[in-house]
């Protein structure tokens, strides 16, 4: 949990572009969409019984329906893609990036189990770059901000964000407050 130091106030949370998000999602979808539809053609579809020569070698095959069967696979099939679902959606809610009027912090999910956080003053930042490449981050203005440092992580990078221009400006606003109230405290 990201924690703010006394008078800190957020000034902006941003997350990767919602089109990222649809376009990670949008293979698992369709193959679980699929999965669905090939599980109800097989539950009305008469399948033929299991093969003499397989019947010899395995006996208690005549046990089990293959049509049940197969269902039984494709659903847990239909559970593994669930999870992977549901772990792109986590990864995509959790990744964010937060402009404070002190510092920028960048949260991000590296596993199931482990969020790392890094965050750095507006005092060491040196330079901001915004790089939009492609034809759809184009149309629907999300790119990268690139943030050069001189602190302990030379470079903080925003990935697919919408609007970068204006988190840019946001970012360097933060820091203009930021020197102004150092200069007035006395510390710079």
């Amino acid at each position: 949990m990201i924690s703010l130091r006394p008078g800190e106030k957020i000034y902006l949370i941003k997350r990767r572009h919602r089109l990222v998000l649809i376009r990670e999602l949008f293979p698992e979808v369709l193959i679980f969409l699929a999965t669905i539809i090939l599980m109800i053609i097989l539950f009305f579809i008469p399948l033929p019984s299991w093969p003499d020569w397989l019947i010899r070698f395995i006996p208690f095959l005549l046990e089990f329906e293959i049509g049940y069967l197969l269902l039984f696979f494709l659903s847990l099939f239909l559970l593994v893609l669930w999870t992977i679902i549901f772990l792109v959606i986590t990864d995509y809610y959790l990744t964010c990036w937060i402009v404070t009027n002190q510092r920028t912090i960048h949260a991000e999910l590296k596993g199931l189990f482990n969020l790392t956080y890094s965050s750095v003053f507006h005092d060491k930042i040196q330079d901001i770059t915004v790089s939009i490449k492609g034809f759809l981050p184009a149309i629907f203005r999300f790119g990268n901000i690139q943030i050069q440092t001189a602190g302990e992580f030379r470079e903080f990078i925003f990935r697919q964000v919408s609007d970068p221009e204006i988190v840019k400006q946001a970012i360097l606003e933060a820091q203009r407050d930021y020197l102004r109230q150092m200069k007035k405290d006395g510390l710079l």
